[in-house]
């Protein structure tokens, strides 16, 4: 384990493979074993203010599993903002982003990513799409056809180039995530405050007139019909902004999911709402990822110990 204090430190490397540790030491070190061992690239572990003792973790599970890899300390900030300086300061012409909660199970899954790349030379990234659909019951009890889950690279595992990703971060775009609120054309403020009634039980089924045309408006349209509002989740409206600017997601079909298994809920308390229904929908979640962050920690540990040989004893 070699600490670094800033990225212009890391060593040039055309593909860098990045880990954000936020206090989930035991399925991030799986994340990291798993990526050594599947994706045989240089990872780098940010660490974001770990109060679990992961610094200490990881420096005797670098000696103990004779692994190299770089660590560095960055502060606690929210997700997309974390990406969004990481893109902005990377000197790797590509970054594979793995999720601290992925454990990669096929041996030849990112090196189909990278060639899927290299044949898809206007694509601004390579992985999975996760696709956009409506928000309604019952998981959010809401009328149909009122809140629309955008469009989005699968975050938890994707291979990005750097040069468009950071030329539409200059450009204002983020990965930050957020839910515009679009009822009232041209006015957000607005919008949002009658977006409240979503909220209320006895106001939820209040409609709004819908407009007859698009009228030359910058929001988001579905099949014709404008959503009151559109989530964007880490990442979904920085891939709007680059399929809009020609930069397509190179997709990887959707039956090689089952090579990678997400802990669903350890970096998030749950996956909720139309991200597990999505999830569920394409295999994305098994029994296991289900499972609340200590049986999913546990799980990891059993993994660890079973298929890389880690001391786990030593390691506590």
């Amino acid at each position: 384990m070699q600490v670094i204090t800033h990225l212009r430190e890391l060593p040039p490397v055309p593909v860098q493979a990045v880990i954000i540790n936020c206090g989930t030491r035991w399925v991030s070190t799986l994340a990291l074993l798993s990526t050594l061992r599947h994706a045989g690239l240089p990872v780098l572990v940010i660490d974001c203010e770990s109060a679990d003792g992961s610094e200490r973790h990881f420096h005797l599970l670098s000696r103990q599993a004779g692994i190299k890899f770089h660590w560095l300390a960055w502060p606690l900030r929210p997700h997309g903002v974390t990406l969004d300086r990481l893109f902005s300061e990377i000197a790797a012409d590509t970054v594979l982003l793995v999720d601290s909660d992925v454990d990669i199970r096929d041996a030849g899954l990112v090196d189909d990513m990278c060639r899927h790349l290299r044949e898809h030379g206007d694509a601004y990234g390579a992985g999975f799409l996760q696709p956009g659909e409506w928000l309604g019951p019952p998981q959010h009890l809401l009328p149909p056809r009122t809140g629309y889950f955008a469009e989005r690279m699968w975050i938890p595992l994707v291979l990005l180039r750097t040069a468009p990703v950071r030329e539409a971060i200059a450009a204002g775009a983020s990965f930050m995530a957020r839910r515009p609120f679009q009822e009232i054309a041209g006015y957000p403020r607005l919008s949002r405050l009658l977006g409240y009634r979503f909220r209320v039980p006895g106001l939820r089924h209040i409609s709004w007139p819908q407009p007859v045309a698009r009228g030359g408006s910058a929001a988001l349209w579905v099949d014709g019909t404008r959503p009151a509002f559109v989530d964007y989740d880490t990442g979904a409206a920085l891939h709007a902004q680059l399929t809009a600017g020609a930069h397509p997601l190179a997709a990887m079909p959707v039956a090689r999911w089952g090579g990678v298994h997400h802990y669903h809920g350890v970096t998030r308390a749950r996956l909720g709402g139309v991200l597990r229904a999505a999830a569920a929908k394409l295999g994305m979640v098994s029994k296991q990822s289900q499972a609340e962050p200590l049986t999913a920690e546990e799980d990891a540990k059993q993994r660890l110990a079973a298929h890389y040989g880690i001391d786990i004893a030593g390691l506590a």
